[in-house]
């Protein structure tokens, strides 16, 4: 198993970096954007009170967005290296 790891050290680097890059990507793809956007173009009245719920999922959305772009860097980042072992 050494042996194998130890030959084909390049290969698994950039198949590591790659899933982290797929990981990154569906995240981004799900939480990149705010989830409440109208298609239709329809505007929406606010009514001077603040919705606690909201705040918590925007705080979740801006999370995992900023976990998706970190994947999709050390992903990259993972497929540099690999050309260079």
């Amino acid at each position: 198993m050494e042996e194998y790891i130890c030959s084909n050290l390049s290969r698994l680097i950039n198949a590591c970096g790659l899933i982290s890059d797929i990981v990154g990507v569906l995240l981004l793809w799900k939480f990149g954007l705010p989830e409440s956007i109208s298609r239709q173009g329809h505007q929406y009245l606010i009514c001077e009170q603040t919705d606690e719920t909201e705040i918590i999922k925007a705080k979740k959305y801006d999370k995992y967005a900023k976990a998706a772009l970190l994947f999709i860097i050390i992903g990259f980042a993972l497929q540099i290296i690999s050309d260079f072992i």
